[in-house]
């Protein structure tokens, strides 16, 4: 019989063949592709439009549609389509343009979700036990966030070596303006684009570089965020002793993959109305990181963990954003575990609902016919100063809407029908406001009803909109969001918001593990966690974990002593978990205990472990099923 550490060492390097070609098969391409594109001359032209579109293998109609100068397939379903802001006469295309290419294809706007931790999740037991004792060895966890401090002592091994298996940097353009690769080494080592754009830097080079006593110069890679950098020791930090203090990640000894995000083009920016200075990422980078993830996984032979620290309200809270539904493609594999924040939007006021109500079908004994009451007006208040904003309803099909849009001085705009797609733009003559709108009758991903409102300059005060909803004998109702608070003006909200239905995509996703967020030192709920369910009543989120106050490493250069802050959001409770699904990888796939072991898996596992804090009734839009319980749910595979 073999021995116990025999087996460990045959199940880490002998990962069964169809494990790799599975994934090969559902991720699409080959790791060449992650080199191969050509499209880099566009990617960071400010001229050039980006397109994130779901195509289903028709890739002849949707090239008809966008006419790009170039594309990069992300699969068999999606790609991210390049094309000049002007026409051949030399005319930048309008919004009105814009909005009839397709809100689908449109990139969504990313922001960061931010503003003892592991006694709380029940870690102790799961990685001091003799018969569990993990650590999140021979797991890759990956980020898709601001960047990582890869020379802080915090992220090398034992030996000096360093825990960076690799890094993609998007923000370092590859490419002169001519169009050619500069390709930039040290020794025999390459940093080369991935996707056309960027530079990879490996970990051979990574570990030359900390050797020197300025490995920023050799890695001119930096978190100067230090977003990625915490979510990053949270999940995955070294142990570290400092006199009577102890510091450890989830998944120590796992292995740390970044993709550091550029910031999103001027012009979508401009689109959506963000405002300057506020972090913004596309989404089309963001579902090319997860694909860079994915293949680099692939390619090591490692079961990875994804940890998506980042949000937007847009979309139909609904999971069918391109980013979700391709996030649905792949975490049904084994060995790939995707984690999501909440979000932080509870307070800030920016989701309406029509407040259906529905009357008992049966009243003292007597049959009564049941019927629902929908408000047909919301209003929006804005303060003074902002530049602007986007709005967007949702309704359901088969119903048809209609709105009226009134000014704070009653001026009125009512050239949207809801028997067609259609669009319109008025500038209200007292307040100098100009607002776009859209409407579409049938939404590609999701089949829904549909309407983008978007403000130029608004004018402080009380913006009224009419809702009108045609249908054949049962109304159906709408919601409306407003952007996340950091791409938000002032205090600007509903004037009678409802505190539900608030996650932040890639949230609502259905393969997302969804983490809302709790202070486990008192166990209350913190206060900016976004709530639940998804618009058409799908649980999520799935559990809490501790998002108040918890310790991180600050980044800021490599030295020789960790600097350690708190900081509070749900992306930290999603960094928390990560960690945990990270440990599962290693039970289940590394060491050979369940090579089936995936997100659905781990997210069930965590769910039937969790642990309830407050007397209330679960499953609920705030807590999901209770908070995240490690020790627990491992109790519960023992049986």
């Amino acid at each position: 019989m073999r021995s116990s550490e025999q087996r460990r060492n045959r199940n880490i390097h002998k990962i069964p063949s169809a494990y790799i070609l599975l994934r090969g098969f559902f991720v699409g391409g080959t790791m060449d592709s992650l080199y191969g594109s050509a499209c880099g001359a566009y990617i960071y032209d400010e001229d050039v439009l980006d397109f994130l579109v779901k195509y289903d293998n028709n890739l002849a109609g949707e090239m008809q549609i966008l006419q790009p100068d170039c594309r990069t397939i992300i699969n068999s379903q999606f790609l991210v389509a390049y094309r000049s802001v002007y026409d051949a006469a030399g005319t930048a295309l309008s919004t009105d343009t814009l909005f009839r290419l397709g809100y689908d294809r449109i990139p969504k706007c990313f922001g960061l979700m931010d503003t003892s931790a592991l006694q709380g999740i029940g870690i102790g037991a799961v990685q001091t036990v003799p018969g569990l004792s993990l650590s999140g060895k021979d797991v890759l966890t990956g980020f898709i966030d601001t960047g990582i401090d890869f020379a802080n002592p915090l992220f090398r091994r034992a030996d000096g070596t360093c825990r960076v298996t690799a890094i993609w940097d998007q923000t370092q353009s590859a490419y002169e303006a001519g169009g050619q690769n500069m390709s930039v080494q040290s020794g025999e080592i390459d940093t080369r684009p991935i996707f056309g754009y960027g530079r990879e830097y490996p970990q051979e080079l990574l570990n030359l570089a900390i050797q020197t006593e300025q490995p920023y110069q050799i890695v001119p890679s930096r978190d100067t965020d230090g977003h990625g950098t915490f979510l990053a020791s949270v999940a995955a930090g070294n142990t570290y002793l400092d006199g009577d203090d102890i510091f450890s990640g989830v998944a120590p000894e796992s292995d740390i993959i970044m993709v550091k995000l550029k910031q999103a083009k001027q012009r979508l920016r401009d689109f959506f109305l963000i405002p300057d200075g506020v972090a913004c990422y596309s989404e089309a980078d963001i579902i090319l990181g997860v694909k860079y993830l994915i293949n680099k996984a692939m390619e090591l032979g490692k079961p990875l963990v994804i940890c998506l620290g980042l949000g937007t309200s847009q979309g139909d809270h609904n999971g069918n954003l391109n980013l979700e539904l391709y996030l649905d493609t792949v975490v049904t594999l084994p060995g790939i575990c995707v984690v999501g924040s909440a979000g932080n939007e509870l307070g800030a006021g920016g989701h309406f609902a029509s407040l259906s109500t529905i009357n008992p079908g049966n009243q003292n004994g007597i049959s009564q016919p049941r019927t629902r009451t929908v408000r047909n007006e919301m209003e929006i208040y804005v303060e003074d100063e902002n530049p602007g904003f986007c709005a967007e309803i949702w309704g359901r099909a088969p119903s048809l809407y209609q709105i009226v849009v009134y000014s704070p001085t009653g001026q009125r705009f009512d050239q949207l029908f809801p028997n067609r797609d259609s669009s319109g733009m008025i500038t209200y003559l007292y307040e100098g406001t100009t607002l776009y709108a859209e409407s579409v009758v049938v939404e590609n991903n999701s089949g829904d009803p549909f309407i983008l409102l978007r403000f130029e300059k608004p004018a402080t005060g009380i913006w009224r909109i009419e809702v009108t909803e045609n249908y054949s004998s049962f109304p159906a109702g709408y919601d409306a969001w407003l952007p996340i608070r950091q791409f938000l003006v002032g205090n600007t909200r509903f004037s009678r918001p409802d505190p539900e239905v608030i996650l932040c995509a890639p949230a609502n996703a259905r393969g997302t593990i969804t983490i809302a967020g709790y202070n486990h030192l008192d166990n209350s709920l913190y206060v900016e966690s976004s709530r639940g369910y998804t618009r058409k009543g799908r649980i999520q989120p799935d559990f809490a974990a501790p998002a108040v106050r918890v310790a991180g490493l600050l980044a800021g250069g490599s030295g020789t002593r960790p600097l350690f802050v708190r900081r509070s959001g749900t992306s930290v409770g999603a960094a928390l978990t990560a960690g945990a699904a990270a440990l599962f990888l290693e039970w289940g796939i590394v060491r050979g205990n369940y090579y089936g072991m995936n997100t659905e898996v781990i997210r069930q596992i965590l769910i039937r472990g969790a642990r309830t804090v407050v007397d209330i009734a679960y499953p609920n839009p705030a807590w999901g099923w209770g908070v995240l319980d490690i020790s627990r749910a491992f109790e519960v595979l023992r049986g």
